[in-house]
């Protein structure tokens, strides 16, 4: 049986703040999220939706979710398979398709974790258990766009 757990933010906006924020050069769509640990996130929409190019964005947030469960999912992995890692960054691009009456959906999103480990023998295992890492990740088994994942492993 599966375990469940419950998260929570709370997501605020008004007018009032809005306007003192477009004042200011910011946008009418800048808001703040607030985690369950006292946490503020400043979130606006995207600079080409007329959002504030200084706040975080919601799309930028997803493709960031996603890098960082793959990056926890890898983590895992390679320590249950004995895998050493010594380094790891990622980039990721996504794509964004809007449609005419404005709604709008990522097709696809690309991972490209680089990834230092320790033993040369274990190249092939380390460059198969991002496959393993993406089937665990909460976030990319989320998602209803397509994830492609294109790894490069250095010793």
């Amino acid at each position: 049986m599966p375990i469940s757990f419950q998260f929570k933010i709370q997501n605020q906006w008004d007018l009032d703040s809005a306007k003192i924020e477009k004042q200011s050069g910011g946008s009418l769509k800048t808001h703040q999220v607030f985690l369950e640990d006292g946490k503020t996130l400043d979130v606006s929409a995207a600079k080409p939706f007329k959002g504030d190019g200084t706040k975080f964005n919601p799309e930028e947030l997803l493709m960031a979710a996603l890098s960082s469960c793959h990056f926890m999912s890898y983590i895992y992995v390679c320590e249950q398979a004995g895998v050493k890692v010594l380094e790891y960054s990622d980039t990721v691009e996504g794509v964004l398709n809007l449609n005419p009456d404005g709604s709008g959906a990522f097709s696809k999103v690309v991972l490209h974790p680089k990834v230092k480990i320790k033993n040369s023998d274990q190249l092939q295992v380390a460059e198969s258990l991002h496959q393993k890492a993406a089937d665990l990740c909460f976030i990319a088994n989320s998602c209803a766009f397509n994830i492609d994942y294109k790894p490069c492993i250095e010793i």
